[in-house]
Parts: C-alpha cells; structure tokens; sequence
C-alpha cells in the first residue's frame, strides 16, 4: 500500500509510527533501529502538527537501486522554519515529543535531506537501512508512487536499472486506478522483463512491450536509457507520462507520441541528447500537475533526488488518480 498519511491529528503520529515500525521489519532492520525509525517518524509527524497543523507522510520501501531501504518523506505548508540552523540542535523539538531536534534526526537517520521556505513550507526526507546505492556514481536515480486516495493498489510503477555503464529507467500508469489499473502496469513491467529486461534501446523495447500487449486493458510507457560515461540520453514515450530534462538551459521537455500500450505496435516517440555534469532529468505520470519551469522554488533543485521527488510527489499531487515520480541527477562530465 502507497498511501500518503494524512497528518492532522495525534493519533496520525501513532498511525505512521506503526507503519514505519512495520515496514522496517519487513526489511529486516534489528529491534534497536526499528525503536529509532519510529522514534523519528513519531518526532517529524508531531513537528508537523505543532508547526503546521497538517501535513503528510509517506512512508515506503524503496526499489531499484536503493532496494532494502526505507524511505520517509515529511511535508507540509507551514510557514517553513525561520531559523533552521537551531533547530538542528538538541533539545530544539515539538511539545510532547521525543525531545530530539533535527539535529538528532539527522543521527538516527542513514540519509536525511531538508528544504523549507516561507513560501513553501517544510519537506524532509530521511532514509533507514542499507547503502546508499541509488547515491552514488555517474548517475544518482530514485522513484515513488502513490496510490488513488481511496485505493490501497497502485496502477503506477516503474523499473530503475543501474550498471557501471547505464541507468536504465522504465515509467509506466496503467489505465484507470485501482486492482485494474495495477495489473495493467505489471502486464508492461513483466513484457519489458521478457523481451530481455531494459535496454540500450529504448524504442526497441518499447516496439517489443507493445507488440506483447496488443488487447490488453492498456498503459501508457516513458524509457529512460542513460549511457555512461558518454552521458547520453535515449528516450521512447508513448502517451502521457512527462519526461522532462533540466539543465543550464532551463528545462526542455522530451516530446511522445499519442497513443498507448495495448493498441497498435509501435516504438513510440524516440529521441536522443546529451547530458552535462548537474543535469536533472525527471519522469512523472500524469497522477501529478505537468511540472514547468515556474514551478521549481529557488533551491530545489540543489537537494538530493529523493527530496525532490517527494516535495513534487506532494505539492504537485491531482489526488484523483495514482501517481509516480522518477528523479535523476547527473553527477560527473560525459567522456567520448
């Protein structure tokens, strides 16, 4: 279940504390780091009501290259922290908390990000077991998902693949929300499985996908591959997922072609371009408001992935249908 935890009285901070206690069994964590994942979730959830009254949590297993961790993202529309500087002390905490202050988060957590402004409110990210894969190399890559507010399955997925010489990224939204629109996207997933898993090629693949499916209930596809080190995007997309790639620039948006997986055969829009070193290229279903330029604050883009893929998982989130965000920065200069 990939739900967004609403935050607007006590007794939510008891529900996301549960869940994180529980997800973090289930990736094994020892009862000592399970205490301390539910202290952290208990000491932000509660942050949020003192500060802003409400806000959300989401509270996830992550996949793809950061598989056997737990991510944790906090946000709300409060007035933002004015001095976050002491609010990184000890002691500096929520009434009728745990006492800690950010500070302490920060210890208890393996990876922690924040972005608070006046204007936009508060957002943290915190991390919990396992090595920060998806953090490190060429290519920093991280995915969520969401569920439709009133289903408990996701018609949404995606696949991240990464290898010293590729990231590999598949985006799909199955038609519809709900068991049926989760059983269309696993129809994708599993065909990009049996034609050979993620490729060079995306408009290959994406041929391969659609020819598998033709009939079925249908979903729409975006194929990410990134060559490594040339630094070299190649794209195929077929309905309404965004593919947007940011850069010096500004930001340009990756072209598809109409349609969807289910109907004819076909290898989608393609399209190829070269990445700088601090380029960001960001996957998102249409679950989520069309992200533009004038709707990235000043700074957003400086923090991790995983920050920016929960703040706009969030701040851009229609609530009327399952969504998905997949965020990547590149992080060294493309070699011939």
């Amino acid at each position: 279940m990939n739900q967004w935890v609403e935050i607007d009285d006590r007794s939510a901070v008891a529900v996301v504390r549960r869940l994180a206690r529980r997800h973090g069994a289930e990736i094994g964590l020892p009862e000592t780091r399970l205490e301390e994942l539910a202290i952290v979730a208990s000491e932000a959830a509660t942050n949020i009501l003192r500060y802003a009254t409400r806000g959300r949590a989401l509270i996830e297993p992550m996949r793809g290259p950061d598989a056997g961790r737990i991510a944790m993202i906090f946000t709300d529309r409060g007035p933002g922290i004015p001095d976050i500087d002491r609010m990184f002390e000890d002691g500096e905490s929520s009434t009728e908390s745990a006492g800690l202050g950010l500070g302490a988060i920060v210890r208890l957590s393996d990876s922690f990000d924040i972005f608070s402004a006046p204007e936009h409110g508060t957002t943290i990210v915190c991390t919990f077991g396992g090595a920060e894969a998806g953090r490190t190399g060429d290519v920093e890559a991280v995915g969520l998902r969401v569920c439709h507010p009133h289903e408990t399955s996701c018609g949404d997925d995606y696949q991240i693949r990464q290898t010293p010489l590729a990231t590999d990224v598949l985006l799909c939204d199955g038609l519809g929300h709900g068991p049926a629109a989760a059983e269309a996207a696993a129809e994708v997933t599993d065909a990009a499985v049996a034609a050979g898993g993620l490729s060079s090629e995306p408009g290959k693949l994406m041929r391969q996908i659609t020819e598998s499916l033709v009939g079925k209930r249908g979903a729409v596809a975006a194929l990410v591959h990134i060559a490594q080190p040339q630094m070299e995007l190649r794209y195929a997309g077929l309905g309404n997922i965004s593919t947007l790639v940011i850069g010096a620039g500004g930001v340009r948006r990756m072209a598809v072609r109409d349609g969807r997986i289910g109907g004819a055969a076909t290898r989608g829009y393609e399209e190829a371009t070269q990445l700088e070193a601090g380029d960001m290229v960001i996957m998102h279903s249409d679950g989520l408001k069309t992200l533009r330029e004038n709707n990235f604050p000043q700074g957003i883009l400086r923090k991790s992935p995983l920050l920016i893929a929960g703040f706009f998982l969030d701040r851009a989130f229609r609530g009327r249908d399952d969504a998905s965000i997949v965020v990547m920065r590149i992080n060294r200069e493309r070699t011939q």
